[in-house]
C-alpha cells in the first residue's frame, strides 16, 4: 500500500481511530488475563559473578534492596560529578523472592518493558532464555520452571559491557556508539502475566498480537484490516471465536466483527484476518482533534466465554508524503515542527515514570510542536500513548547508530545485521498501533565513524535489509533514516556507501553554524538535496546548538564557538535558531523537522557549557526547571495564545551601558518600558522583537514587556561600572570578571577579523579544559583569554568628550619572530599607534603588553581600525575610559545610539 512517485509518498494507515455510531453504552468486560507487577522486594548486586548466583540457594542478604525499574548509572546535568555519580559498564545481577499464584490450565510468562543491555533470566534456577537489546519489550515462558501456589526465585543478569570490550556479549548488538549513555539495568517494569493456553500470540516479538491496518479512512467511512495471530499451548487443538471491536471515547461500540477461526492444532499458531467498517468515523486528526478508539480483540471458547483479550489504541488516519509540497493527514497538508527526544532524567538516568514522560509532553504542547522524534531507540509504551493523546505526529527509531559493523571489522557480520533486523521488527510489532507514528527510522547517522576516517562503511546493504523488513513488516508506512555525512555520490569514497536515496523517506542532520559553516548555509544545502534526489521526501532531523544557563554573550556574532568545549553562551543557541528557522519553514518540500534537543541529556563523553557528562542542545534543562529563551523562540512562532518573553533574563549583571532588548511574542508587535519610560514599539519578525541601543544606568535596570492580550514580562539588569565605559574581551563570546574586579563584556561592535580564544578544552570528546597557558607579564588574565585578527575595526557608542583608550595585546603564536606581524591603529581616522609588533615589543610569544591613547570623540561613536602592515593586525581587549574631569572635554548631546551591528558573521 505504500508507493514513491514523482508525488512523493503515499500510504493510508489504520492505527486506531474512533467512529460515533448509533450504539448502546456496554458494560467493561472482565479481565481474562491476569497480570502482578514485579516491582518491589528486589536485591541488587553490581559485580560479574557466575551463574550460581541464580541458585535459590544463593545468599543475596548482602545485596542492596532496589525497586524496579531501576539502573545503576547516574551522570549528567551539573558542573561536576556529584556524589553518587556511577558510570559502570559491565553486569549487574538482580534476585526477586515472590509467592506465584495458582495456575490452573493456565500458562504463566514473565515480562519485562525493556533491560539493558544483554538480559538472561532464570526462574527457580532454570535458565528460560536471552535477549539482546536494550530498548524492547521481551516475554519468557515461565510455565515449566514456575512453582505455583510457593515461593519461586527470580534471578536476572543484565550486561550493559562495551561492545568494544573484547569478547562482550554485547559485540555485535546494536547501537556500537551514540551520543549518550548506555544506562544498565532493568529500567522498565517487570510484570508476571498469566494466560488461557489458547491466547492471543505472547511470542510475537514483545507485540500484543493484534494489528490493526486502517485501509480506508475519510469523512464518510473507514475501513480497518485486523490481523490477529493466536497460539495454542494446550495438548488439543481448539478453535476459538475471534471478536474484534471498536469502542469509542464514549465507551460505545462503533464497529464489530467475530469470525470462527479455523482449527489450531495443539501447540500450533494460527491467524484471524478480520475487516472492521465505520460509517462517518471521527477521524485521528493530529493536534487538531487527536480522536482515538480503543481495539478490543476476544478469544472466546466454543460455549461463548472468554479465554483472552487484548486492547489496542486505534486512530482512523490517512497519510502522505509529497516530495514538493510535504506531509499530509487526512487529505490536508501539515506543516511538522517539532523536537526531538531522550528519554532519561537527572538523578534517574533511564529508570523514569509516566509522570516524567506526561512532563515531556506538556513541554511539547507549551511550545506548540505537532511531531516528536523519539531518538535514538524505542522509548516507552507511555510515550507512544502520549504521543496519540496529545496528537504529535511520531519518528519511531532503532538504535543503529554511527556505525554499521562491529568495532574492529568494516563490513556488517551476520550477528550484527541480525540483531538489527530483529530489534527493527520489535519496534515496529510493538508499536503498529499506535496512529502517531507516521515512519519508522532504520538508522540515525550510521556513516559517522567512516566519516571521520575511523573503518569503513559499508551501511548500504545492511540498510538495504532493513528497507525491506520495513516494508514486509508495516506497507502503510514509509522506512527513513538520518543521515549526517556520506548523503550524495559526490561525497562518497570507498568504504563509504551513499545511504540517501535507499529509504522511502529521508532526514538530514545538519548543524550549520555550531559544527560547520554559518546557520545561513542550511538553506542552500537543502534545496542542493531536494534536487538531488527529486523524488524523496526529506526532512530536517536534526539541527541545533548547546545553551549554557550560565554563560552569556553581549554579542552572539562577536566570536567563535567552541562546539565541543566552552563556553556555549545562552544567547549564541537562541540566535542560531533564530537563524535557522525561517530557512526551514521558507522551504515547501521539508515535510517534518524536529530540533535537537526537547532538554539537556546525559553524555559520558562532553565536558561543553557549563556542564559536565551533559549535552547541552535542550530547549529546556536537564532538570525540566528552566525554560531557555531558545525555548520561547519555538513558542512565538509555533503557538497563538498571546505570550510576551524578555531574553536574557539570566544575564543579569552587565558590563555595557548600551543594550539591545530583545523579546520574543507571537504578537506583532511589543511596547518596552525601561526604568518606567516608554521606549517605544517594536515590530515581531519570526517572533523576534529588538530594541538596539537601548542605554541602561548604574546599577539595577528593571525592564518591561507588554504584548497585546499577553502577561506582561519584566527583568532587572545590573550595570557594573560607569556609563561611557566599556571593557571589552576582543575574539570571544564570553565576558569575564578582572583581578580588581572589572567586569570585561564580550566582543561587540566589530567588523571584520576572526575571534579567538584561549580558554576553551581540547576539540575532542570528554577533552578536560586546558591547561591554558597564562600571559606573562600581568595579574590579570581576563583582558588576555582571546583575541580578534585579520584587519577590523570598532564602532562603540559613547557620548562626545575624551577618552582614555587602553588596547591589551600578546603575540599568541609562538613561531612567529619580530617583524612577521607589524600593524597600524587608528582611532577616529587618525593615527593612534603606527608599526605595532607585539612580538618585538614584548620579546616573545605568551606577554603582555598594553598601549593606552587619548581619543577626542564627537558624533557619538568611537571609532578604532586595526590594519595590517605586514601579517594581521591583533588586539586582546579594549579599554574605553571617559577622562577624569578637568581633563575631559565634552562636545555636546551624544547621549545613547543604535547599535552598529557587524557585517560579517563570524562563520562568514
Amino acid at each position: 500500500m505504500w508507493r514513491v512517485t514523482a508525488a512523493g509518498w503515499t500510504a493510508i494507515l489504520a492505527s486506531a481511530a474512533p467512529a460515533p455510531a448509533p450504539a448502546q453504552p456496554q458494560p467493561q468486560p472482565q479481565a481474562v488475563r491476569d497480570t502482578v507487577p514485579l516491582s518491589n522486594g528486589w536485591r541488587f548486586h553490581l559485580a560479574p559473578d557466575g551463574e550460581a548466583v541464580a541458585a535459590p540457594g544463593f545468599d543475596d542478604a548482602g545485596w542492596t534492596r532496589v525497586a524496579v525499574p531501576h539502573n545503576w548509572n547516574r551522570m549528567g546535568g551539573g558542573a561536576t560529578r556529584g556524589p553518587d555519580y556511577t558510570n559502570v559498564h559491565g553486569i549487574g545481577w538482580y534476585r526477586l523472592h515472590f509467592r506465584a499464584p495458582a495456575l490452573g490450565r493456565r500458562h504463566a510468562w514473565l515480562e519485562f518493558d525493556a533491560a539493558s543491555i544483554v538480559t538472561d533470566v532464570w526462574l527457580n534456577g532454570v535458565h528460560l532464555g536471552r535477549h539482546a537489546g536494550a530498548f524492547a519489550r521481551f516475554r519468557f515462558d515461565a510455565t515449566a520452571a514456575m512453582r505455583p501456589g510457593a515461593d519461586n526465585l527470580l534471578a536476572v543478569r543484565v550486561d550493559n559491557s562495551s561492545p568494544r570490550t573484547p569478547g562482550s556479549t554485547t559485540a555485535e548488538v546494536i547501537p556500537m556508539s551514540g551520543d549518550w549513555p548506555m544506562y544498565g539495568g532493568l529500567y522498565r517494569p517487570v510484570r508476571l502475566v498469566l494466560t488461557d493456553p489458547v491466547h492471543i500470540a505472547m511470542a510475537d516479538y514483545g507485540g500484543p498480537g493484534t494489528y490493526a491496518t486502517v485501509v480506508r479512512a475519510d469523512a464518510d467511512a473507514a475501513q480497518v484490516r485486523v490481523v490477529t495471530r493466536i497460539e495454542n499451548m494446550s495438548a488439543a487443538s481448539a478453535a476459538p471465536v475471534v471478536e474484534a471491536e471498536a469502542i469509542d471515547a464514549a465507551g460505545r461500540v462503533a464497529a464489530s466483527v467475530r469470525t470462527p477461526a479455523a482449527t489450531i492444532a495443539a501447540g500450533g499458531r494460527g491467524e484471524a484476518v478480520q475487516t472492521l467498517a465505520f460509517t462517518r468515523p471521527h477521524l485521528w486528526n493530529g493536534t487538531a482533534d487527536p480522536y482515538r478508539y480503543r481495539l478490543r480483540v476476544t478469544l472466546r471458547a466454543g460455549d461463548g466465554h472468554a479465554i483472552d483479550r487484548v486492547e489496542q489504541p486505534l486512530g482512523l488516519r490517512s497519510i502522505r508524503f509529497d516530495a514538493d509540497r510535504g506531509f499530509f493527514l487526512n487529505g490536508r497538508h501539515l506543516a511538522l515542527r517539532g523536537v526531538s527526544r531522550h528519554q532519561d532524567r537527572a538523578r534517574k538516568g533511564w529508570a523514569i515514570e509516566d509522570a516524567d514522560i506526561d512532563e515531556d509532553y506538556a513541554l511539547m504542547r507549551e511550545i506548540g510542536a505537532n511531531t516528536v522524534r523519539l531518538a535514538h531507540y524505542q522509548h516507552a509504551q507511555h510515550a507512544y500513548d502520549a504521543a496519540d493523546r496529545d496528537g504529535l505526529i511520531v519518528w519511531a527509531e532503532i538504535p543503529l547508530v554511527d556505525r554499521s559493523a562491529p568495532w574492529g571489522q568494516d563490513r556488517t557480520t551476520d550477528g550484527f545485521a541480525d540483531n538489527a533486523e530483529r530489534q527493527l521488527r520489535e519496534l515496529i510489532r510493538q508499536n503498529a498501533n499506535h496512529p502517531s507514528i507516521v515512519t519508522w527510522s532504520i538508522a540515525n547517522e550510521v556513516n559517522l565513524e567512516a566519516a571521520k576516517g575511523r573503518g569503513a562503511s559499508h551501511a548500504g546493504p545492511l540498510l538495504e535489509r532493513l528497507q525491506r523488513v520495513v516494508h514486509s513488516e508495516d506497507p502503510g508506512r514509509p522506512a527513513t533514516l538520518a543521515d549526517c555525512c556520506g548523503s550524495v555520490p559526490a561525497e562518497a569514497r570507498a568504504g563509504l556507501d551513499t545511504v540517501a536515496g535507499i529509504t522511502d523517506v529521508i532526514g538530514y542532520n545538519r548543524y550549520f553554524g555550531w559544527y560547520a559553516q554559518a546557520p545561513e548555509a542550511l538553506g542552500p544545502e537543502l534545496a542542493r538535496l531536494h534536487a538531488l534526489y527529486p523524488r524523496q521526501p526529506l526532512s530536517v532531523s536534526e539541527y541545533g546548538a548547546g545553551g549554557a544557563l550560565s554563560q552569556h554573550s553581549d554579542d552572539p556574532r562577536g566570536g567563535p564557538i567552541a562546539a565541543f568545549g566552552r563556553p556555549h553562551p545562552e544567547e549564541y543557541q537562541a540566535d542560531l535558531l533564530e537563524r535557522t528557522w525561517p530557512q526551514i519553514a521558507a522551504a515547501p518540500y521539508v515535510w517534518a523537522s524536529w530540533v535537537w534537543n526537547l532538554t539537556d541529556f546525559s553524555n559520558e563523553q562532553r565536558l561543553e557549557g557549563d556542564l559536565t557528562d551533559t549535552n547541552d542542545k535542550g530547549l529546556v534543562t536537564f532538570d525540566r526547571k528552566t525554560r531557555k529563551d531558545a525555548f520561547y523562540y519555538y513558542k512565538a512562532n509555533w503557538t497563538t495564545a498571546p505570550f510576551v518573553h524578555l531574553t536574557g533574563r539570566r544575564y543579569v549583571d552587565r558590563p555595557y551601558p548600551i543594550v539591545e532588548v530583545k523579546a520574543y511574542s507571537n504578537q506583532r508587535s511589543v511596547r518596552l518600558r525601561v526604568n518606567g519610560r516608554d521606549a517605544g514599539s517594536a515590530a515581531c519578525t519570526f517572533g523576534v522583537c529588538r530594541w538596539p541601543g537601548i542605554a541602561l544606568r548604574s546599577g539595577d535596570n528593571r525592564i518591561e514587556a507588554t504584548a497585546a492580550g499577553a502577561a506582561p514580562d519584566a527583568i532587572r539588569w545590573r550595570l557594573h561600572g560607569r556609563p561611557a565605559t566599556w571593557h571589552i574581551r576582543a575574539g570571544t563570546l564570553s565576558g569575564a570578571r578582572g583581578a580588581d574586579g572589572t567586569l570585561w563584556g564580550s566582543d561587540v561592535f566589530v567588523t571584520g577579523g576572526e575571534g579567538h580564544f584561549r580558554e576553551q578544552p581540547s576539540m575532542s570528546r570528554g577533552g578536560q579544559p586546558g591547561p591554558v597557558r597564562a600571559v606573562a607579564g600581568t595579574g590579570d588574565q581576563a583582558p588576555f583569554g582571546s583575541w580578534r585578527s585579520g584587519n577590523f575595526a570598532y564602532a562603540v557608542p559613547v557620548p562626545d568628550g575624551r577618552y582614555r583608550v587602553t588596547l591589551s595585546f600578546f603575540e599568541p603564536d609562538a613561531a612567529i619572530g619580530p617583524g612577521a606581524r607589524v600593524f597600524d591603529v587608528q582611532a577616529q581616522g587618525r593615527a593612534a599607534l603606527t608599526a605595532v609588533d607585539v612580538r618585538h615589543d614584548t620579546g616573545g610569544a605568551f606577554r603582555a603588553m598594553r598601549r593606552s591613547v587619548p581619543v577626542d570623540v564627537t558624533g557619538g561613536m568611537l571609532r578604532l581600525a586595526f590594519r595590517p602592515v605586514r601579517g594581521e593586525a591583533i588586539v586582546s581587549a579594549i579599554a574605553i575610559v571617559p577622562e577624569p574631569a578637568g581633563g575631559r572635554r565634552e562636545k555636546g548631546g551624544g547621549g545613547p545610539h543604535s547599535i552598529a551591528r557587524r557585517a560579517l558573521t563570524p562563520d562568514s
